[in-house]
């Protein structure tokens, strides 16, 4: 049963992992409201539910996450147990949640570090690989951060901060005018329009805000976005003016955002990293890396297209390397 929204009988019982992802405001502003809810009930009640956001490609299906949304899996209500049943529980819910999946040719799922199914999700034939992010909990003092800190990377902050002046707004176009100043407009994949109209979601529930980084000069420097829900805020996206002769502007950024969270008595999520540059940065603050369950599944025609895709790039790839050659000779 394909649904819209979760039924009420979701959402009079509290969900045991529920992030901002899962909100149906979010999804709505990350998808134009083109997403469905497979839900899984027992004896009356909703027991689990999984949004799902689904693209085509060359006639193939493909199930994943939607624009800018870090993770999304299923939701359990299951009620209170003794371990052993709650892991049958778990297994017997997520194979009846399988059997509800429409068809597609691709799925790819990317859990929570709490979540409980990926084990369940084997057992049922899918795939599970391994992202990474980071995490500082509410009950790790920004004190205990720094000591544990790489001493490079509070060298990096305290001469960052001496030079630079952090502010706090909700204006998102200090992000984006950053971000095209990072990644030209040739080369930036963002969509700003719908980044935009996520943000404007999460400003009028008071759950995001952008911190800048300004030189001396007044020029800006860096921008991060963070987003956060009653558990949780995450280092959404980051840009930076890699021609400042000023080092440190991320990472004082970050260091900020450390603070901020835990002020407002969230966990901090470095939100994973997009470089084995930024692995190594993000790992400088001395905390240990907590996995993001990935599950996976595809058809053999979606392999054979990828392989296709594939070698078709590497075909171009080689062939404009030869036309490069010929032009120097």
């Amino acid at each position: 049963m394909l649904l819209k929204t979760p039924s009420s009988a979701v959402q009079n019982v509290p969900a045991p992992l529920h992030s901002i992802f899962h909100e149906g405001w979010w999804l709505n502003a990350a998808t134009d409201g083109r997403y469905d809810i497979i839900e899984v009930t027992k004896d009356g009640r909703v027991v689990a539910d999984l949004p799902l956001f689904t693209k085509k490609r060359f006639g193939l299906s493909r199930i994943t996450r939607p624009p800018y949304t870090r993770t999304l899996g299923p939701r359990l209500f299951l009620p209170p147990s003794k371990p052993f049943r709650r892991a049958q529980n778990i297994r017997n819910t997520i194979a009846d949640l399988v059997q509800k999946l429409p068809a597609y040719d691709s799925l790819k799922l990317s859990l929570d570090p709490e979540d409980e199914t990926p084990f369940a999700f084997s057992l049922c034939g899918f795939t599970i690989e391994q992202a990474f992010t980071f995490r500082i909990p509410v009950s790790v003092s920004p004190k205990d951060v720094w000591t544990n800190c790489d001493q490079k990377t509070r060298n990096l902050i305290r001469t960052a901060d001496q030079k630079l002046t952090v502010e706090q707004d909700t204006n998102l176009s200090n992000y984006i005018r950053m971000s095209l100043v990072d990644q030209p407009a040739a080369n930036n994949s963002h969509d700003f329009s719908r980044m935009e109209k996520i943000f404007e979601a999460c400003k009028q529930r008071e759950q995001g805000c952008v911190m800048n980084a300004w030189d001396e000069a007044g020029k800006q420097v860096a921008s991060i976005v963070l987003v956060w829900d009653d558990k949780n805020c995450y280092f959404w996206q980051s840009a930076r003016d890699r021609t400042t002769p000023i080092p440190g502007a991320n990472m004082l950024l970050i260091w900020k955002s450390i603070e901020y969270a835990n002020k407002k008595g969230l966990t901090f999520d470095f939100d994973s990293f997009a470089s084995v540059r930024s692995a190594k940065m993000i790992a400088s603050f001395g905390q240990s890396p907590i996995a993001r369950p990935q599950v996976m599944h595809s058809s053999v025609l979606y392999k054979w297209e990828r392989a296709a895709n594939a070698t078709l790039l590497k075909i171009k790839g080689s062939a404009l390397q030869y036309c490069s050659k010929k032009k120097s000779i």
